[in-house]
C-alpha cells in the first residue's frame, strides 16, 4: 500500500501535467521544486523525465496536426543536445543554489514580458537556438526548463495548440535522452518501480482534461495564461531552493 507521501506525489504530478498543458508551460517547472521536498532530487528527475516521456507522447498522438515543423528543428536540435549536457553534470549542481537563480530569473523575464502587452520580442533564429539550447540545459540539469522554453515559444505568437504541440515535439526527443541518462546513473532503484505504470494512467487523464479545456482559450488570454504560470513556477523555484539552503 502506498504511502501519504507518494499518493500526494502522484496527485501532484497530476495537477502539474494538467497546469502544464493548460499553460504551455512544462509541467516540471510546478513538479520539480515542490516534488523535491518529498522524495530525493534523483528520483525526482528520473520520475519528472519518465511522466514527461509518456505527457509527451500522449500529446504528440493528440496534437499531431497542429506541430510547426520548422521551429521543431530550431528548437530541438540544440535541446537534445544541451538536455544531454546538463543530465550528465546533473549530479554535481548545487541544486538549492539553481533553484534560487532560476526563480530570480523567471521572475524578472516573465514581468517584463507582461508589461511588454500584446508586443514581443522579434521572433528569429537566434531566438529559438538560444531559446532551445538553454531550456535544455535547465531541464537536464534540473529537470525545470519547460517555463524558459515557453517564454521564448511566447516570441512567436503561436496559436494554443500549435504552442503545445510544438513545445510537446521539442521537449520529446531531450526527455527520452536524459531518462536513459537518469537511469544509467541508478537513480530509479526497485522499490520505486510502481510509480511507473501510476504515472501512464496520471498523464493519460490528465491531458484528455487538458484538451478539453485548451479548445477554449483564445491566443491572447493564452499568452497571459502563460505568463502568469512562468511567474508563478518563479516563485516556487525561489521558495523552495532557500527552503532546501535552509535545510543544508
Amino acid at each position: 500500500m502506498m504511502s501519504y507521501h507518494e499518493i500526494f506525489f502522484l496527485v501532484l504530478a497530476f495537477l502539474a501535467e494538467v497546469l502544464g498543458t493548460l499553460s504551455g508551460v512544462s509541467s516540471s517547472s510546478l513538479f520539480v521544486p515542490i516534488a523535491v521536498l518529498f522524495e530525493s532530487i534523483q528520483l525526482t528527475l528520473v520520475l519528472t523525465a519518465c511522466l514527461h516521456v509518456i505527457g509527451n507522447t500522449t500529446r504528440t498522438f493528440m496534437y499531431w496536426k497542429h506541430i510547426d515543423w520548422k521551429l521543431t528543428l530550431q528548437f530541438g536540435i540544440p535541446s537534445i543536445v544541451m538536455t544531454g549536457l546538463g543530465a550528465q553534470i546533473s549530479s554535481y549542481l548545487p541544486k538549492n543554489l539553481f533553484s534560487i537563480i532560476l526563480g530570480f530569473f523567471l521572475i524578472s523575464i516573465s514581468l517584463v514580458f507582461w508589461m511588454m502587452k500584446d508586443s514581443t520580442p522579434n521572433a528569429s533564429r537566434s531566438v529559438s537556438y538560444f531559446g532551445g539550447g538553454l531550456s535544455g540545459f535547465l531541464t537536464g540539469a534540473v529537470g525545470s526548463g519547460g517555463a524558459f522554453r515557453s517564454l521564448a515559444l511566447s516570441a512567436f505568437n503561436l496559436t494554443p495548440l500549435t504552442f503545445i504541440a510544438t513545445s510537446t515535439l521539442i521537449d520529446f526527443g531531450g526527455d527520452v535522452l536524459r531518462l536513459q541518462i537518469y537511469l544509467q546513473k541508478g537513480y530509479l532503484d526497485k522499490t520505486h518501480y510502481f510509480y511507473v505504470p501510476a504515472l501512464m494512467v496520471v498523464a493519460f487523464f490528465a491531458n484528455w482534461l487538458a484538451k478539453k479545456w485548451l479548445q477554449r482559450i483564445n491566443q491572447q488570454v493564452f499568452r497571459k495564461i502563460v505568463l502568469a504560470f512562468v511567474f508563478g513556477a518563479g516563485l516556487i523555484s525561489l521558495f523552495t531552493g532557500f527552503i532546501s539552503l535552509l535545510k543544508s
